[in-house]
Parts: structure tokens; sequence; C-alpha cells
């Protein structure tokens, strides 16, 4: 498992942190706490007090929601590099989503009252902080877009690399990614019957281009899937 060094480094090449200034980056990761959990843990549930924020760094984490009268659900699975935990941090309130531990994971935790020092030295310093919130947001207007996909088949596939983290382009070196994902969370997500979903995934997995076994899916033809939404 990764050191603290180790860690740095993951997360100051992917994700959040990447797209921020040295010296501020510098500033966060000096103030967090390198910490590990179990596969089925919870960091933090819809609805509990506010606290800091979580950077993955080896490992898996699912994201579930509970927006009106349904849920909660899984709705999206992060990858190293993803933080989580901002707008609680922006508003003080109470957790808007639910963030569980699907495989042994490390990660790194920046409490709030670091937060609260970094931008009370820096008032500018919330500007970086909110880029978090903006690639959540990006994340979320794309998931919503690729939810009008009318063809079912194209509709799973595009939601299967969202949660690969490859929507869009490969990751170098990327041979294949695994997905922490259940047949019955994948056909929620992607507004299908259970058993449509399961034929969806059948289909791809006889065409080579996913490996399917008990709550994980592997996606082995990232590049053909894509080609697969054209046109």
């Amino acid at each position: 498992m990764p050191t603290l060094p180790q860690a740095h480094a993951i997360v100051s090449r992917e994700g959040w942190l990447s797209f921020t200034p040295p010296p501020f980056r510098q500033t966060v990761l000096a103030r967090c706490k390198l910490e590990a959990l179990k596969a089925g843990a919870t960091i933090y549930s819809v609805g509990d007090p506010p606290g800091g924020m979580y950077g993955l760094v080896r490992g898996s984490f699912a994201i579930s929601v509970a927006p009106g009268e349904r849920g909660p659900y899984v709705a999206h699975f992060a990858r190293p590099g993803t933080w989580f935990g901002e707008a609680a941090a922006f508003t003080e309130q109470p957790r808007r989503i639910s963030l569980a531990v699907t495989r042994d994971s490390k990660f790194l935790h920046l409490p709030l009252p670091a937060i609260r020092e970094i931008v009370t030295a820096d008032p500018g310093a919330w500007r970086f902080f909110g880029l978090a919130a903006i690639a959540h947001n990006d994340t979320a207007i794309g998931a919503a877009d690729d939810l009008l996909i009318r063809d079912h088949v194209k509709r799973s596939v595009a939601v299967l690399l969202r949660l690969g983290g490859c929507r869009y382009s490969t990751p170098q070196g990327s041979m294949s990614i695994e997905i922490d994902v259940s047949q019955e969370d994948l056909a929620v997500m992607t507004n299908l019957a259970r058993t449509t979903s399961g034929t969806v995934l059948r289909t791809l997995e006889a065409a080579g281009q996913v490996k399917v076994s008990y709550r994980r899916v592997r996606i082995l033809a990232p590049d053909a899937l894509r080609a697969m939404l054209e046109g």
C-alpha cells in the first residue's frame, strides 16, 4: 500500500489537486492525514454533520445519493485522485451524499478545521476548493446527458465508461479497468430492468469488451466501447 509521499504523488498527478497551483497543493497536503478503511466501511452518510474532505489514493469509493422520494442508491464510483466533501466545507451544512468503501482503500483526509485555517490565511483559496465542486458538477452534467441516450445498449455503455473514469478518453497505461458495481446497481444507474441490464452485459462480455464477475465489471476494451457511441 502507498506511503504518505506516494499518496501525495498520486493525488498531485490525478484529479482535483493536479489542477491547483503547487503552493496551494502543498498547503493542503501538509495538513492531510493518510488513513485506511476496509471494504464495506462508510466514511459518511447523507445527513451527517459537516466535516472535511477525502481524497482517494488506492481502492474505490461508492457515492450514493438520495435527492428526492427515492434512495439512497449508488450513483457513481470514485477513481484514485478524486476528492469529496467540499460541499459540506463550503456550506457547513449536513452531508448531501454518502461515501462508502467498496474495497480495502487508502485515502487522504483533510479535516474541516484545516480547511478553515487555509482559507482564513488566504481567502482566495476558496477558488481552488471550488475546482473540486466544478469537477463534480461536470460529472453530474455528463451523467444526466448520458441518461438521455434512448438506445439502452449505448446508454449502458456510456454509464460503464463513466464509472470506469474513461468516458471520453482512456487513462494512459490502462490495460483494463475494474469497477466495483453489482448488476443490480448498474440496472438502477442505467434505468433498466435487471434482466435487461444483465442481457446487455452478457452481450458485451461475449464480444470481449467486458468481463463480469460477482459485484465487479472489468472494462477490457474502453476504446471499442466508446466507438459504439459514435454516430
